[in-house]
Parts: C-alpha cells; sequence; structure tokens
C-alpha cells in the first residue's frame, strides 16, 4: 500500500473520527482532574478505564486500517494501561507506593513516547519509505 493510500486510510488525520476516537477520550481523561473531588472514587476509576480502553482500540483499529507506525505502539500500551488502572484502581494487585496516577502519567508518556518512532522510520513505517523511494 503507498503512503497516499495509508493517509487516506488514517482515522487520525480525519476531524472527526479523530475526535471521536482520541479528542473526547482525551477531555474526559483531563476532567477527571477536576470531577475526582466531587464524585466517587469508582466512577473516576471507569471513567480513565474507559477512556483508556476506547483509544486503545482505536490504535489497533488504526493500525489495522492504514499501518500507521505510532498505532501499533501506542495502541497496547493504552490497552495495557487501562488493565493496569483496574487491577491497581480496584486494589485487585497491590503495587506499594505505585498509585493510579502513576500508571496514568505511566501510560501517558509511553504513547507520547511513541511518536519518536515515526520520526525515525516515518508514519507508516519503513515500508512505506521503500516504496515511495521505488
Amino acid at each position: 500500500m503507498t503512503e497516499i493510500a495509508q493517509r487516506q486510510l488514517d482515522y487520525a488525520r480525519k476531524p472527526i473520527p479523530f475526535l471521536f476516537g482520541w479528542g473526547i477520550p482525551i477531555l474526559v481523561l483531563c476532567s477527571v482532574n477536576i470531577v475526582q473531588y466531587y464524585w466517587p472514587a469508582t466512577i473516576v476509576l471507569w471513567m480513565m478505564i474507559g477512556s483508556y480502553a476506547w483509544m486503545g482500540i482505536g490504535c489497533v483499529i488504526n493500525a489495522a486500517r492504514c499501518g500507521r507506525l505510532h498505532c501499533y505502539v501506542s495502541g497496547p500500551v493504552f490497552l495495557l494501561g487501562a488493565l493496569a488502572i483496574f487491577l491497581v484502581g480496584f486494589e485487585f494487585v497491590d503495587l506499594g507506593s505505585i498509585r493510579v496516577p502513576h500508571i496514568s502519567y505511566t501510560t501517558i508518556g509511553l504513547a507520547l513516547s511513541s511518536f519518536a518512532l515515526e520520526w525515525i522510520w516515518g508514519t507508516y513505517g519503513a515500508a512505506s519509505k521503500a516504496e515511495t523511494r521505488t
């Protein structure tokens, strides 16, 4: 698949799919900092779990559609972050001093750092770069 075809299939490059796939969950995650003082912890945890899972599923779908390199990494990172928040937040696992905010910040940091792969190998990986050269 050429890079032009990949760009056309990339949900992250289209405003409406981006809004629903990542924009709304990001807003929900930002609102957690405010609502945590007014709403029960269970609701706040489910907001975080749902947001990370939603973005993870969106990235996995986007990676399958267009082959975006960032999504191959960030999809599983978001899904594992949602799972870790579930396990630690509902106290199925005790990680000592590591709490839900630590997991959340680590998940965000890993997902953002996966953009570095696109700077090195291109948005759609080395295969698309090789195709455009030939």
